[in-house]
């Protein structure tokens, strides 16, 4: 029997359909969270090159990578049973979970999934009814959908799992670590204090050797931490052990009381989207992918101070905001805005990224003004997690000739709570009408 040609061509066409599908939408988020398109024709960043895997990489080890069941034996194999959580059960539906079974504490998780889950810490959180209607819920939104960018979760079977609830050593909440592995081999170490989603979540970057270096994510602020050399070498040949034979992956750790255990094999990190601290930051994690091993690149870790740490309230970072700009102190008011701020001024119409505001209105304007200060009332609109400041400001604008003139206008602020304070992730700044940039009297 033969097959036509008609249906050795049709599947072809579905993938190319489903590609340029995939592609058109990753090229869209993109541009909406960064100001630009990405360059996939010729990737060079890390989010570049994450988006190229999600758009054309169908490796079947991705859906063995990404289903948590399958994971472990995979672990298994590569490490030994050792570094895996145990399994407490697995069941394809919420009916078929014997809850007299389960611990006091467990963790119940869908395993095609990334990020979900439910602790159960005690009777308390063991209302049965509520962790049914939750695992239903996974089950039906699972990302194993045909229209999920990340492609290696679609194969991944509708299960539930639960494991036991691991404690660190100290008996509390296990610390986590992330170890990125590129071609093989292990470069950063990414290690967690404070629980996910929590204001006191803090992060330290390290490279191979050891060294603490100025890495980060602008949602999590970066705290000076120890990596213990044994700790160190154990994270890597496990990490390098599971990721041989792809050319990224990175492996997720807890740190629990009876040492390392494998929480989570992760090939789609931030699907692309890692708001880094700095574009640059986003070029040289995408050396490192194409094989750079020169850890020079990255500078070490300072020590924050009282002018990098962000105001908790709205008052407070517009005084600091107030000084700075009078100061003309730029690095330290970056700490202030995130990195993919979205700004307008009267010198420019729109400014994407920390970058591009800094040089196209701070240092235009910052040093031909004197006396800057916002005035009150300021108009706050306050909601969880996130203010809305409009005010008015005044300073003394340098004319063309040496002078000065009255400079005033009004300008509104999305001021966002990331981490310990908040940062400024919008701000239009505009002068009152008929006022120049600069004029002379």
């Amino acid at each position: 029997m033969t097959t036509s040609p008609s249906r050795v061509q049709r599947p072809k066409l579905l993938r190319l359909l489903e590609i340029a599908s995939t592609r058109r939408n990753m090229e869209r988020r993109f541009q909406r969270d960064f100001g630009r398109l990405p360059n996939l024709a010729s990737p060079r960043t890390f989010n570049e090159r994450m988006l190229h895997r999600l758009v054309y990489d169908r490796d079947p080890q991705f859906t063995l990578l990404s289903d948590k069941i399958a994971a472990k034996d995979y672990i298994a194999r590569r490490v030994g049973p050792g570094y895996n959580v145990p399994l407490l059960g697995t069941w394809r539906t919420p009916r078929r979970i014997d809850w007299s079974a389960l611990p006091e504490r467990f963790v119940l998780k869908p395993s095609g999934d990334s990020g979900k889950f439910v602790l159960v810490r005690g009777p308390a959180e063991r209302n049965t009814e509520h962790l049914r209607a939750i695992a239903w819920s996974w089950l039906k939104t699972r990302r194993a959908g045909r229209g999920h960018a990340e492609w290696g979760y679609r194969g991944v079977p509708r299960q539930l799992l639960a494991e036991p609830l691991l404690t660190g050593p100290d008996g509390g909440t296990p610390p986590e670590i992330n170890v990125f592995t590129f071609g093989g081999e292990a470069r950063l170490i990414r290690r967690f204090t404070g629980r996910k989603t929590l204001p006191e979540r803090r992060d330290a970057w390290f490279d191979a050797t050891g060294r603490q270096v100025e890495i980060g994510v602008a949602s999590i602020a970066s705290v000076r931490m120890e990596l213990p050399d044994a700790l160190r070498i154990e994270l890597i040949e496990v990490a390098e052990a599971l990721s041989d034979g792809l050319d990224h992956l990175r492996v997720d750790f807890y740190l629990t009381g009876n040492g390392l255990r494998v929480g989570e094999l992760t090939p789609y990190s931030w699907s692309g989207m890692a708001h880094w601290r700095s574009p640059a930051l986003d070029e040289k994690l995408g050396r490192l992918w194409a094989g750079e091993t020169d850890y020079a690149m990255f500078e070490d870790f300072r020590d924050p101070d009282l002018a990098d740490v962000p105001p908790a309230d709205a008052a407070a970072w517009l005084k600091t905001w107030e000084k700075l700009i009078n100061a003309g102190d730029y690095e330290s008011a970056r700490h202030l805005f995130a990195s993919d701020v979205v700004a307008f001024g009267s010198l420019a119409q729109a400014m994407n990224g920390l970058d591009a505001l800094e040089q196209e209105q701070w240092r235009k304007i910052w040093g031909t003004i004197r006396d800057f200060a916002f005035e009150a009332p300021a108009h706050l609109a306050a909601s969880d997690g996130a203010s809305t400041v409009a005010l008015r400001w005044r300073s003394q604008g340098k004319t063309e000739d040496g002078g000065w003139y009255e400079r005033r206008g009004r300008c509104t602020l999305l001021l966002e709570r990331r981490g310990r304070g908040l940062v400024c992730t919008h701000s239009h700044f505009s002068m009152d009408p008929g006022i120049p940039p600069r004029r002379s009297e």
